[in-house]
């Protein structure tokens, strides 16, 4: 017989397996098991099961969606002293959800958790000072709580302190410095903060002019559902207390982009799932994309691979390319999936033929010349990785064009010097410092 698995009984136990549970990390994700096992734990008093029945509540995770009850069980735990439970409530009563709103309230709770050192606390307070149209309007105060953020790694503060930069809001402007916050900002998945770079490169400002490298930033912007000129830059808006309502499939996808953006509402990973999963849902393949993008990579939730493979695999078959790739790279490489060379082939497959974005088609392109050159999942076949690799070179992927470069160098008579030559020059002029070192190597057999 089999045994059965011992049922946590302590409450820190019933955290920790719900905690699995939640993220579908080492187990699948079952929210209605996590949400029983944080409720046990809740009730006999444990502060960090209260705060996280609070974040079931507001994402409508394993229970229907209440912010009164996640405002309930959020006060309980700030009660105790845990932060994060204080920077969620200060959430809600700034932003009137659940309970009547009220900034100074909110303030109060903001400045109690950054003293007990939550990341999110010092962003969410640097954006009620950044209010140019509110009582508390304080650029200098902004500025602080902003670079608190950035020294935390917070992505969202990050982000807005480079807009003061950029600026020149409560210090000196420099559009250098911003670039820096930006950068590290989009490292974290921030949209606003590759938004705001795409318009630096693209204009020359603070960093050398790239019009490629902003053509890439606006195309990974679009891939998550934000909005993104290649000409005309509209402003970002300044900061919103309570967005209204959602009431379309679209307007779903933008509120949640909004709060886990954290840049021009308050940052609410909770509230982001509740509207990203509801649009998904109604057929939103950028909601799932974003989804898997947040577990993959620990965006507002802790990683989880296994939960990922599952969104890209709702969003392909919801059509997405990104998604289908994403999950190509799972399986290639066996993160949140069993291993599979061939699988991941055909997933490659499916995103080159159904992307939208010639980034994600490069990229496929590019994952299938590699297979193809290895001989891994795929027949191994110099002509074909080279077909692959034009297909993607062509389409602007420094990868591929260093790639065509390197088969020259190593006797390939499929590649002619010129178009070595050529591939090279359009990587190093991305910046690829592989494909440049490469040229100065061969430069006298090149001249």
């Amino acid at each position: 017989m089999l045994k059965r698995e011992r049922q946590p009984k302590r409450p820190e136990e019933q955290v920790r397996y719900g905690d699995k549970l939640r993220i579908g990390s080492a187990v699948p994700q079952d929210f209605k098991q996590a949400f029983s096992l944080y409720r046990k734990a809740a009730e006999r008093g444990l502060p960090r099961a209260q705060y996280l029945l609070g974040t079931m509540y507001e994402s409508g995770h394993g229970i229907s969606q209440s912010y009164r009850n996640a405002y309930k069980w959020y006060s309980r735990a700030a009660g105790e002293g845990d932060a994060d439970a204080m920077a969620a409530v200060a959430f809600l009563l700034e932003s009137g959800l659940g309970v009547k709103r009220s900034r100074p309230l909110a303030v109060e709770y903001y400045e109690r958790a950054a003293d007990a050192g939550c990341a999110r606390a010092f962003g969410n307070l640097g954006l009620i000072y950044m209010d140019r149209h509110s009582p508390e309007h304080n650029d200098h105060a902004a500025v602080t709580w902003f670079q608190r953020g950035n020294l935390a790694g917070f992505a969202p503060a990050q982000c807005n302190l480079g807009r003061m930069y950029m600026r020149g809001l409560g210090l000196e402007r420099s559009c250098g410095t911003a670039a820096v916050l930006f950068k590290r900002a989009a490292r974290q998945g921030n949209v606003s903060a590759k938004r705001l770079l795409a318009e630096l490169y693209h204009d020359g400002l603070g960093l050398e002019r790239s019009v490629p490298i902003s053509e890439h930033l606006c195309l990974e912007v679009e891939r998550w559902g934000g909005p993104c000129a290649d000409a005309e830059w509209a402003a970002i808006p300044d900061y919103s207390a309570a967005l209204p309502r959602p009431s379309s499939p679209e307007e779903r996808l933008a509120v949640g982009l909004e709060h886990l953006d954290g840049v021009c509402t308050g940052y609410s990973p909770a509230t982001a799932m509740l509207w990203l999963e509801d649009a998904c849902g109604s057929g939103r393949h950028k909601a799932a994309y974003v989804l898997g993008q947040m577990y993959e990579n620990g965006y507002g939730v802790e990683t989880s691979k296994r939960t990922a493979a599952g969104w890209y695999r709702k969003g392909m078959e919801l059509g997405s390319g990104p998604c289908a790739y994403c999950l190509g790279y799972l399986s290639e490489y066996g993160s949140g999936t069993d291993q599979s060379h061939r699988k991941a082939y055909s997933y490659y497959s499916t995103a080159a033929g159904r992307a939208s974005d010639r980034d994600t088609v490069a990229d496929a392109d590019f994952a299938l010349a590699e297979l193809h050159r290895g001989g891994n999942g795929a027949e191994k076949s110099e002509g074909r990785a080279l077909s692959f690799y034009r297909l993607a070179a062509d389409l602007g992927h420094a990868g591929a064009q260093r790639a065509i470069g390197e088969m020259f160098t190593t006797g390939s008579k499929r590649v002619s010097r010129d178009e070595a030559e050529r591939y090279l020059r359009m990587a190093a002029d991305q910046g690829d410092s592989g494909a440049e070192a490469l040229l100065d190597r061969l430069r006298p057999h090149l001249l």
